[in-house]
């Protein structure tokens, strides 16, 4: 009798099929064939391209859409605020100081939000950095390139003021890297002393920024002094103050209510040469064609509330102010036409006084001109 072969005994016979097996599945399970793409790799692509695509879409939106981010955030400050050195100037120290707080932000909560929170979180945070980049300068131009209307200056002087801030704390953070490195105490709570240093930093410029910022020229009392020299009159202030808005200057409110109005500034005089009196309003706008808008829907022979027996009614513009002002006797009586000039004159000068101020240059009207004193 023959022997079996010895590749054709049921042990081997088993380890043959065994050593098959791995092969066959490993030749199922192996690379797609040449040319081939798996769903991982056609999604990478995919948020590549849009990424690529959201960047794009980002940079044009900051060229086309730049100035009206930037006027949006100056009215809502302005509005907010009613155009105060210490509102417009904290305005622009939060356009440094909101993007440095979100980012900060991210860096505590981003782990510990679920997913509809992180969205959240960085949908909101670059919307703010977008924001706040609006207010960077482009090659050759400066901040007063960007920012125009009341309170610009102020608003300016709070986002200097934010970037000092933010210096001050990188300074302060490269310093703390050497400490660190020296104090073991530092280097294991350098987080924390960190952040905290970063907060007193920042919020420490806002009071400084404040207390530096130049005066906005829209508070009464910070236009018109107590007693106002001009052409070597004496004019006395009886009434300053400013309102929010402008109802109650017109017997209408819609008229000055056409275009959105921020504030209207209101002070009185009289003079000791003469019983004319003075009652000035001006009201304020976002920009100069705002103003010359509304200036041209106001009807002729108004007069302004407050202002009993007859009066001469003058309507102007300057600048991004309605001019409302009106002249008469103290007593109301009725205004002789040899005595307009001088009756109107009280009024002329304090318009010039409060049109010198926004201006930056005082200048005395002519006493030749049709409107000019009692006694020259």
């Amino acid at each position: 009798m023959s022997s079996p072969s010895s590749d054709s005994g049921p042990v081997q016979h088993v380890g043959k099929a065994s050593r098959r097996r791995p092969m066959i599945a490993g030749k199922a399970a192996g690379p797609a064939p040449s040319g081939g793409k798996t769903a991982g790799s056609r999604s990478g692509r995919l948020w590549s391209l849009l990424a690529v695509l959201g960047l794009v879409a980002l940079f044009v939106t900051y060229l086309v859409l730049g100035g009206y981010v930037r006027g949006a955030v100056l009215a809502v400050a302005c509005q907010v605020s009613a155009c105060s050195a210490a509102g417009m100037t904290t305005a622009g120290w939060l356009v440094i100081a909101a993007p440095a707080a979100a980012m900060v932000s991210v860096s505590l909560f981003w782990t510990r939000l679920g997913k509809p929170g992180r969205i959240a979180l960085g949908v909101a945070t670059g919307v703010i950095d977008l924001v706040a980049l609006s207010f960077i300068p482009g090659r050759g131009r400066d901040m007063s390139d960007l920012l125009k209307g009341p309170g610009s200056d102020a608003f300016a002087d709070g986002i200097l003021w934010g970037l000092g801030g933010a210096g001050a704390i990188l300074l302060f953070l490269l310093i703390m890297v050497f400490v660190a490195k020296a104090v073991p105490v530092v280097e294991r709570r350098y987080n924390t002393i960190a952040l905290y240093a970063a907060m007193a930093l920042m919020i420490s410029a806002l009071p400084v920024a404040i207390a530096k910022s130049d005066p906005t020229w829209v508070r009464a009392t910070e236009i018109f002094p107590a007693e106002l020299t001009m052409n070597g009159d004496r004019l006395v202030r009886t009434a300053a103050d400013e309102i929010r808005g402008c109802d109650g200057v017109l017997p209408d409110d819609a008229l000055l209510n056409r275009r959105n109005c921020y504030l209207t500034v209101r002070a009185t005089f009289t003079t000791d040469d003469s019983d004319a009196v003075a009652t000035f309003r001006a009201v304020l706008y976002a920009d100069a064609e705002t103003a010359d808008e509304v200036r041209a829907g106001l009807p002729r022979g108004l007069t302004p509330v407050g202002v009993t027996g007859s009066a001469i009614t003058v309507l102007s513009t300057t600048y991004t102010w309605v001019l409302v002002g009106a002249g008469g006797h103290a007593d109301g009586r009725t205004i002789a036409a040899d005595e307009r000039p001088w009756v109107l004159w009280p009024l002329r000068q304090v318009s010039y006084h409060f049109i010198g101020v926004q201006g930056g240059l005082l200048i005395d009207p002519d006493p030749d001109d049709e409107i000019r004193p009692r006694t020259p």
